[in-house]
């Protein structure tokens, strides 16, 4: 049986697996704390650690995670690598707080890193997390250069963040801007997936089997999402997915897989047919959701 994955997100690209950075706030104020419900307090930059390591822990296969830091400028502390990797984990966790906020540098950074590493066919997400502001014009501009690039940049906003410029931020680099100011504690549970496309502006995906079965797809924070396995039959096996977005648009698109007979007298009828070798993604042909978008009627 195959397993096929898919991705979707607001800038409509769906590929043959996810090449994310992670650009982390590396800055002074990130060591202050927050008072949780239970009036606990933690701080921003452990929130930051284990909101960045439950997003990468609900990552599908077939992702790679670059680790940003950014604070008076950007550097990158992991390459973009595949997952699970303990590198990813001791990146996110060596960023304490220190020094200033240079979001312009930190997008920047992440941009150059995609660049460098990021592979062909794949959905290219750049996720800023900060508790400053910066410059806007010039972190707007980082943000609209890396999305001419083809890479998406989504912003959170935790408490103390210069909110309009991060939201001004994910607008130009066609993202989604998060802002958890008020309720730093969901942003773990978030992460890790338990509350839909939330940070791509997906509110669902809808997906009908090749045998005209419809099923609701669960979405995490970043769009992924899986369909159960599928035994291929011979010929044209194709699978439809209708994504919903936020903004109440919605976009279709589809994947056709074609079932051959194995060779060597009377075994199994079908063969499974290898998907990218980046994951199992419902991925290559999905590329029209952005492009496709169109308001519900």
């Amino acid at each position: 049986m195959t397993m096929p994955d898919g991705q979707a997100n607001a800038s409509g690209v769906v590929g043959g697996g996810l090449d994310l950075v992670l650009a982390l706030d590396g800055s002074g104020s990130m060591g202050s704390s927050v008072v949780l419900p239970d009036g606990s307090r933690v701080r921003r930059d452990i929130l930051q650690q284990q909101a960045a390591n439950a997003l990468v822990n609900s990552l599908p296969a077939g992702s790679n995670v670059g680790v940003v830091e950014f604070q008076s400028s950007g550097f990158v502390r992991q390459t973009l690598t595949p997952i699970p990797d303990a590198g990813v984990t001791s990146a996110i966790n060596a960023i304490v707080a220190s020094g200033g906020t240079d979001i312009r540098d930190g997008i920047v950074t992440a941009d150059g890193e995609l660049d460098a590493n990021g592979r062909a066919g794949t959905s290219k997400q750049i996720l800023l997390i900060s508790d400053g502001g910066s410059t806007q014009s010039v972190a707007v501009a980082a943000a609209a250069a890396a999305l001419a690039d083809g890479y998406t940049v989504n912003t959170v906003g935790f408490p103390g963040a210069a909110n309009s410029t991060l939201a001004a931020v994910a607008t130009a680099g066609g993202g989604t801007f998060v802002n958890f100011s008020n309720n730093p504690q969901d942003i773990v549970d978030i992460f890790g997936g338990n509350s839909g496309g939330v940070l791509v502006g997906v509110d669902g995906v809808e997906i009908t089997d090749p045998d005209g079965n419809t099923f609701a797809g669960t979405v995490d924070a970043l769009g992924n999402f899986k369909v159960p396995a599928y035994n291929l039959k011979l010929g044209a096996n194709t699978w439809t997915a209708v994504a919903t977005f936020s903004d109440q648009t919605t976009a279709t698109s589809s994947l056709t897989l074609f079932g051959t007979t194995n060779g060597g007298g009377g075994g199994n009828p079908t063969a499974p047919i290898p998907l990218p070798a980046s994951g199992l993604l419902l991925g290559l042909a999905l590329a029209g959701f952005g492009v496709a978008r169109r308001r519900r009627g």
